[in-house]
């Protein structure tokens, strides 16, 4: 499989309805992005195990800017391949206000980007849909450094709040 062929991840068309899923997050409870239809758009963020400080650092900025993200009507769930035990104490750790999922097996996180189930690696990607569950926009990136800003994302939020609103 080519790099591009990497990077491209599942196939995935804008406005379409985003693949379901429930997995365990750090609180103990079953979260799904259904969780959140017809009131809030998600971002969903995917990023490899958490014990390095690359991802620390990622999660803490998104936790920072929590509040952007909910004042455009916006709900945040990250997904990693780490145990529900290992997102816990990331999330006590990190003081994060959004929930940490939880997906060892790899299976909700290969729907959405690429998965290399030999290593348990994953591309760090980013899942925009709007209130109804469809897809917005997707990033897939080698690294973590190559996901867009949250100001990119703020402003793809204006936007969709713009043309979701009655």
């Amino acid at each position: 499989m080519s790099n591009t062929e990497q990077l491209r991840g599942p196939v995935l068309e804008t406005g379409q309805i985003i693949p379901a899923f429930t997995l365990p997050g750090a609180d103990g409870m079953p979260h799904s992005p259904w969780d959140y239809k017809q009131h809030d758009h998600l971002v969903l963020l995917f990023v490899p195990a958490g014990a390095t400080s690359e991802v620390r650092a990622l999660l803490r900025t998104y936790a920072q800017h929590y509040a952007g993200f909910r004042e455009e009507q916006c709900a945040l769930l990250a997904i990693t391949p780490d145990s529900v035990f290992n997102n816990l104490q990331i999330q006590e750790e990190l003081h994060l206000p959004f929930s940490l999922l939880s997906d060892t097996q790899g299976k909700v996180i290969a729907r959405y980007t690429h998965w290399d189930a030999d290593t348990h690696t994953l591309s760090p990607c980013i899942v925009l849909a709007d209130r109804y569950s469809a897809l917005y926009q997707r990033w897939i990136a080698s690294s973590i450094t190559e996901l867009p800003s949250i100001q990119d994302l703020i402003d793809n939020l204006q936007y969709l709040n713009k043309l979701c609103t009655p």
